[in-house]
């Protein structure tokens, strides 16, 4: 838990001189604390706590990536897939661009069509530095701009509860079983929850706490070569 917070209050510096909107009401380890600015495949901008109230499937990527980035869109849809059709109604899933120049509305709303994505419940969106920056270093992802305009960049699926409080972390596009629990367990509709939970009766419920995420954590692939923070 220490790690997080130190990792989150390291973005929330890069993001000092921001207004942190309706931060007050959040938890202190919630990355909605960062108030981040996302413009959106329809052009609207908004704040990183656009799904508020939803758990959500959070990861990074660039639109120009030849593989490993719809090799992560991919695997976003195959952990959703798994959900019956109430609980993936319950889900978000929020897909940020640290290629703000060349990842415009028009370029993530061919991105959303061309992997059938649902608009009523996914987003792909863009961040201009320092927001791309300060969500890479809360989530713990990792990105550079190689010479050629390219990317190395991490690849990591997160599970945020309704809070915006990490849940789980995996960087297995296939078959993290645990990963797949954790979502599973965090898109039921609360009676069930409570119906399932082992507490006693009147005590608070809650979901597998936030430092417990690691456990799902198997290291960060790259792509193609070693990725280092920029």
């Amino acid at each position: 838990m220490n790690r997080w917070r130190n990792r989150l209050g390291s973005a929330i510096a890069l993001l000092a001189t921001s207004t942190l909107c309706g931060a007050a009401d959040l938890p202190t380890d919630s990355i909605y604390q960062l108030g981040a600015q996302l413009t959106t495949q329809t052009g609207n901008t908004t704040g990183i706590d656009l799904y508020r109230g939803h758990p959500t499937l959070i990861s990074m990527f660039y639109g120009s990536c030849p593989a490993a980035c719809p090799m992560l869109i991919s695997a976003m849809q195959a952990y959703e897939s798994h959900l019956d059709k109430k609980s993936r109604a319950r889900l978000r899933v929020l897909l940020v661009s640290f290629d703000a120049a060349r990842d415009t509305p028009q370029q993530l709303d061919r991105l959303a069509r061309l992997h059938h994505t649902d608009p009523a419940r996914w987003t792909f969106a863009s961040a201009a530095e320092p927001n791309a920056r300060s969500i890479a270093v809360s989530l713990g992802l990792s990105y550079r701009r190689l010479p050629g305009g390219e990317f190395e960049h991490s690849l990591l699926i997160t599970l945020l509860d309704s809070r915006g409080r990490i849940l789980a972390s995996t960087t297995k596009l296939v078959g993290d079983t645990e990963f797949q629990a954790r979502l599973q367990s965090a898109t039921q509709p609360q009676e069930h929850a409570l119906a399932r939970s082992p507490a006693a009766p009147g005590a608070a419920t809650q979901l597998p706490p936030a430092h417990d995420r690691d456990s799902s954590r198997r290291g960060h692939p790259r792509t193609n070569r070693a990725a280092v923070d920029g």
